[in-house]
């Protein structure tokens, strides 16, 4: 959710940096249209009242589909969208584990990365990080690879995996020597299904996004309270809640939105 709103917070920036000059360029082309439409009244003998009529529709159609160009959402940031509805979808899943004693942090960064955690659980067994996807269609595995529908997989599960191995290691640092810890990682899918309900890539569990909770829920007890009181006051120290910084209207803005969309298309290309 946080990411979705820091690039469409950067589609904004980036836009409103074009206004202006979209605005004039819109304006020229409606008067360039309508002049061109007079003179073809003209050459055929149109009427005054007629011309000018015709003139100003002409405008208002060029303006109109102009502007509609201007504004709307590209598909970048419409696929972010449906991410973000997929991990509040996710989410309100996840808080019923509280009233099993457990702790949900959503929304997370790590020191070492730009991305976020979508979801942090600390409860009695153990710590789960859980990422969500939104695709459609049946989760499947062949020798070509993983595939949700018709996405592929397997770099989004490296970078999950990997985002659990920096949870841990984040955890250990803080934590008395003698502990360890390794979080279980979890791509949860809120439209895609995964068949038989559960699988296990490279160390991944991929669940769907509703079943999650009752799979945490029957994992069996490895942590005390205490142990689980301590690893909840250490995460919420050394992975703090991922901020949302909106960027005033600059030049800079279109450059680091290109710079994520390349980033994007990497993972999941």
């Amino acid at each position: 959710m946080a990411e979705y709103q820091r690039r469409r917070a950067l589609y904004t920036a980036e836009r409103n940096d074009r206004r202006k000059g979209a605005a004039v360029r819109a304006g020229a082309a409606a008067l360039g249209a309508a002049a061109v439409v007079v003179l073809l009244g003209l050459a055929v003998g149109l009427s005054a009242a007629t011309l000018t009529r015709a003139g100003i529709a002409v405008a208002v159609v060029v303006l109109g589909v102009t502007a509609a160009r201007f504004y709307r959402i590209p598909p970048e940031i419409e696929a972010w969208r449906r991410d973000a509805a997929a991990e509040k979808r996710a989410a309100r899943a996840l808080d019923r584990l509280a009233r099993a004693g457990y702790t949900v942090l959503h929304d997370r960064s790590t020191a070492d990365s730009a991305g976020n955690i979508d979801h942090l659980i600390i409860g009695a067994s153990g710590v789960w990080v859980v990422e969500t996807d939104a695709h459609r269609g049946p989760v499947r595995q062949s020798g070509a690879g993983i595939w949700a529908g018709k996405a592929p997989l397997r770099a989004r599960l490296g970078l999950v995996s990997w985002t659990g191995e920096q949870v841990s290691q984040a955890l250990l640092a803080e934590l008395p020597e003698g502990w360890q810890l390794q979080a279980q990682t979890v791509l949860a899918f809120a439209r895609a299904e995964v068949p038989g309900g559960l699988a296990l890539v490279d160390g991944v569990l991929l669940l769907p996004a509703d079943g999650v909770a009752e799979y945490v829920l029957s994992a069996g007890v490895v942590l005390r309270p205490l142990d689980v009181a301590m690893l909840v006051d250490v995460a919420e120290r050394v992975l703090p809640a991922y901020e949302v910084s909106v960027p005033p209207p600059s030049w800079s803005a279109l450059s680091r939105l290109r710079g994520l969309r390349r980033r994007s298309r990497s993972v999941t290309g």
